[in-house]
């Protein structure tokens, strides 16, 4: 019996593609979340807003609802500083990128993967990676590039030293503002060498999208932005992801893809990588240069740990539709 019905609004119809299924139309137990995407469906969204009929969760402000009794506002694939100025007031917003170094968020929407089938490796798998090369140090107030070949042996030998605190005592900034942007570099930096090294090594099994504006020499395929080409691409093969470049945590849009596609997915580590992956951390997750490589070559040579990781993942999220059920009537 149905005890809830809530509104995905967004006016963008982009959008679809980074919320994947939780993007679509679905019951979750006794929830039924119906998606209102693009500029004629969401204009009905908020039709039905004002009429007060049921829950709303809008993404991304477009529209922004200011009732916390009826909805939220999700700021996706981003921290609190997505939030602009006139809406950070509000205390229906929320966000589903944590940043560890910079201050707790207190409201975290945590979206799971929801898989519909069990998926095996490719006969010849790829290494496939999505994303861009492109935040670099521009002004004076940000950490140099001397600072990141200075610390490049620290860097990637623990990746997820960046989201020590420790790491940052010593670094004058001027506002957290700043610090944000630091901490962009540096994870934009992690990614530049985890992606040129697996080039380097495994360069005539690499599927690279994305862009370059750093001119590292690396070759990218042109963007993929269509959702059912993303999943034909990442699925069953060997997919790379280095996190978010805003934050840290093992569920963000990319990573959720790669799952739901059908993709072997190996990460670099986050801050939760522990507390969601458990066991299976060993087997997927990286903290080193080494590490990665090492995985991608026994991954690359052997189907039968591929697909034994392949069911792995299946299993963990085959009921993620309890978890949802639950983050949604605790949220509205």
């Amino acid at each position: 019996m149905l005890k809830k019905i809530i509104f995905l609004v967004f006016r963008n119809s982009y959008r679809y593609s980074s919320l994947g299924n939780f993007g679509k139309s679905n019951k979750y137990g006794d929830v039924l979340l119906i998606s209102l995407g693009g500029r004629f469906k969401s204009f009905i969204g908020k039709i039905l807003y004002y009429l007060k009929i049921g829950k709303f969760i809008s993404i991304d402000g477009d529209p922004f609802f200011k009732n916390s009794n009826i909805s939220i506002n999700l700021w996706f694939g981003g921290t609190s500083f997505k939030i602009p100025k006139k809406y950070k007031g509000f205390l229906n917003n929320y966000v589903n990128i944590p940043n560890p170094v910079l201050y707790n968020e207190q409201r975290i929407f945590q979206i799971y993967p929801i898989i519909k089938k069990l998926c095996q490796i490719n006969k010849n798998p790829s290494i496939i990676f999505m994303g861009g090369i492109f935040f670099q140090p521009t002004q004076e107030q940000y950490i140099s590039e001397k600072f990141l070949a200075d610390n490049n042996p620290n860097l990637l030998s623990n990746f997820e030293l960046i989201d020590q605190k420790n790491f940052w005592k010593d670094i004058s900034v001027k506002d957290e503002r700043t610090k944000f942007e630091n901490y962009r570099i540096c994870k934009t930096y992690i990614r530049e060498k985890i992606i040129m090294e697996i080039y380097k090594n495994f360069k005539k099994n690499v599927i690279f999208y994305g862009e370059d504006f750093k001119n590292t020499g690396i070759q990218f395929s042109k963007p993929v932005f269509k959702l059912s080409k993303i999943k034909k691409i990442y699925k069953g093969n060997i997919c790379i992801d280095t996190g978010s470049i805003t934050g840290s945590i093992s569920l963000h849009p990319r990573s959720i893809q790669i799952i739901e596609s059908g993709g072997l997915l190996l990460q670099a580590k986050q801050e939760d990588s522990q507390k969601i992956w458990g066991d299976l951390s060993n087997e997927i997750v990286s903290n080193n240069i080494e590490k990665i490589l090492s995985d991608i070559d026994q991954y690359l040579s052997d189907d039968n740990k591929s697909n034994n990781i392949l069911k792995k993942l299946f299993n963990k999220f085959y009921n993620s539709e309890e978890k949802i059920n639950f983050l949604l009537k605790n949220v509205l």
